[in-house]
């Protein structure tokens, strides 16, 4: 479980996350049980307002971090919407799923899954070279494995 207290207004308010089976966000005592907007990555933008004061808790895999007035209090970079996933990730998602289970089998799919993942939590990030090098090395391993197949079967 993750907690934070600030203050807003001179009142100091705590918000809590607790991750589960459900995710669940506690402000003052008061539990809002929330879901992730992505399927294969736990991803939520959750607003909190108190008065004058905005927050916004945020979960991207496994960090999750509160924004309070457009900065984050543990990274202290700017708060910026998650505004989902590019439909260009998806692509790579298909051609790393799919063409991993053409190229060499299911332990191929099971690489382009999990790669799948690292695009999906890379682009929510906005970090586009990430999403094309974690690709390219997801092409990569790929590949090595049909030929590793191949050798063995001949």
């Amino acid at each position: 479980m993750k907690t934070w207290e600030i203050e807003a207004d001179g009142i100091k308010h705590e918000i809590k996350y607790k991750k589960g089976f459900t995710n669940k966000i506690i402000v003052d005592g008061e539990t809002h049980k929330v879901k992730s907007s992505n399927m294969f990555l736990n991803v939520i933008d959750y607003e909190i307002s108190f008065g004058s004061t905005n927050c916004n808790l945020v979960v991207v895999g496994t960090k999750i971090d509160l924004a309070v007035n457009g900065s984050f209090l543990g990274s202290h970079e700017e708060y910026k919407p998650l505004n989902g996933v590019s439909s260009w990730i998806w692509i790579l998602v298909g051609i790393s799923t799919l063409g991993g289970m053409i190229l060499s089998g299911i332990i191929s799919l099971l690489i382009g899954l999990l790669m799948s993942t690292l695009y999906i939590q890379f682009d929510l990030s906005k970090k586009k070279g990430a999403v094309i090098a974690s690709f390219i090395a997801c092409s990569i391993l790929q590949i090595i494995l049909l030929f590793a197949l191949v050798i063995l079967r001949s």
